[in-house]
C-alpha cells in the first residue's frame, strides 16, 4: 500500500525525469524541469505524466513488502538495531533483495515513458532513434540493466533508512520515535528520499540510459557517450525534478507505511487477543512500526494511539 501511495504521488515528475534523461543531446526536447512537465501536459495532457504507472503499481507491493521486511530483519540482528551502521547496512541489504524485482519492472515502465503518442515511438539518446516498445523487448532480456540497479539502490536504500532514521530522532523533542507529530515523519520521510537520491543519481542516469538504448553494449559505453555530451553536467540531467518528486512520494510511502501498520493492528491481524488490547488501552504508548518491530508482535502499541491517526 505504501508502494501504490509513492508511485501515486511522484510518478509525475518521474516521467520528467526519464524524459530529460533520456532526450538527445544533439536535438534537446525539453529545456528543463518545468519545460518538459508543461510540455508533456499540453501535448499530452495529463493522462502523458502518467504514462508507464501500471509496471510499478503491480511491483512495488512485493518491493516494498521486500525492502521494508528485509531491512528490520537484518536490522535487528546487530548489537545496537537502532545504531546508523544497522539501518544502512540492512538498507544495504534490502535494495540488493529487490534490484531482482525492481529491474524488469523499472525497464517496461522508463520505456512506455518515452514513447511519443504522435509516431508511437521510442526517442532516447542513442543511434536507434525510433524502435517500438514491442520490438525491442522481443529480443532484449527484461534483467537488462539489472547490475546498474543493484550499485544505484544497494548505496540509496542504505542511505534511505539511515538518514530517516537520524532525521526522525533529532527531530523528536526527546531522540525517541514515538514522540514524532504527523509533520514530522513526512519532513523525515521526504527528506530521507531526497538525500538516496542525490547521493546516487549519476548511477540513475547510465541505468536510464542502459536499459533503453539496445546499441548499448557496456556500462562504459554508457558512461562515455554521456559524458561527451556535456561532460559531468550530464551525469546530473534531470536532477531538479527527481529531487522535487522525491519529497512527496517518500513522504506519503513512509506516512503510509506507519498508517497501514495502525489499520493492521485495527484489524486485529497479529493475533493479539481483546484482552490484551483491553490491557494495553489502560496505559497507551505510541510506537514507531520500525522501534517495535525488535519486540515481539503480542507487545505492540494499541491502534490508535499515536499522533497520526486524525490525520487519516
Amino acid at each position: 500500500i505504501s508502494g501504490a501511495a509513492g508511485v501515486l504521488a511522484g510518478h509525475p515528475l518521474d516521467t520528467v525525469k526519464v524524459r530529460l534523461q533520456t532526450q538527445e543531446a544533439a536535438s534537446k526536447l525539453y529545456r528543463g524541469t518545468w519545460h518538459c512537465f508543461s510540455t508533456i501536459l499540453q501535448k499530452e495532457k495529463i493522462s502523458g505524466l502518467y504514462k508507464g504507472i501500471t509496471p510499478p503499481l503491480a511491483s512495488l507491493c512485493m518491493i516494498n513488502a521486500t525492502v521494508f521486511g528485509v531491512q528490520w530483519s537484518i536490522s535487528r540482528q546487530f548489537q545496537n538495531p537502532d545504531s546508523i551502521a544497522a539501518h544502512f547496512w540492512a538498507g544495504f541489504a534490502a535494495g540488493f533483495c529487490q534490484s531482482i524485482i525492481a529491474t524488469p519492472s523499472e525497464r517496461v515502465k522508463l520505456l512506455i515513458q518515452i514513447q511519443n503518442d504522435a509516431a508511437h515511438t521510442i526517442q532516447v539518446a542513442c543511434p536507434c532513434s525510433q524502435i517500438t516498445v514491442e520490438e525491442r523487448e522481443s529480443r532484449e532480456s527484461p534483467a537488462r540493466g539489472y547490475w546498474a540497479t543493484v550499485l544505484r539502490d544497494c548505496p540509496a536504500f542504505g542511505i534511505y533508512f539511515a538518514s530517516y532514521d537520524w532525521m526522525a530522532r533529532k527531530m523528536s523533542h526527546d531522540g525517541k520515535m514515538e514522540s514524532l507529530t504527523a509533520m514530522q515523519l513526512l519532513t523525515a520521510g521526504g527528506g530521507a528520499g531526497m538525500l538516496s537520491w542525490l547521493f546516487n543519481y549519476p548511477t540513475d542516469v547510465i541505468k536510464t540510459r542502459f536499459q533503453s538504448c539496445s546499441t548499448y553494449k557496456t556500462y562504459w559505453e554508457v558512461i562515455t557517450k554521456t559524458y561527451a555530451e556535456n561532460g559531468f553536467r550530464s551525469f546530473f540531467v534531470g536532477l531538479n525534478s527527481t529531487l522535487l518528486r522525491a519529497f512527496p512520494s517518500n513522504a506519503a510511502t513512509f506516512f503510509t507505511v506507519e498508517w497501514t501498520y495502525r489499520l493492521l493492528l485495527d484489524f486485529n491481524l497479529f493475533g493479539s487477543s481483546k484482552q490484551e488490547h483491553s490491557h494495553k488501552h489502560t496505559k497507551r504508548q505510541d510506537a514507531m512500526s520500525a522501534d517495535v518491530c525488535n519486540q515481539n508482535c503480542l507487545l505492540l502499541p494499541e491502534a490508535g494511539s499515536t499522533s497520526i491517526d486524525p490525520m487519516v
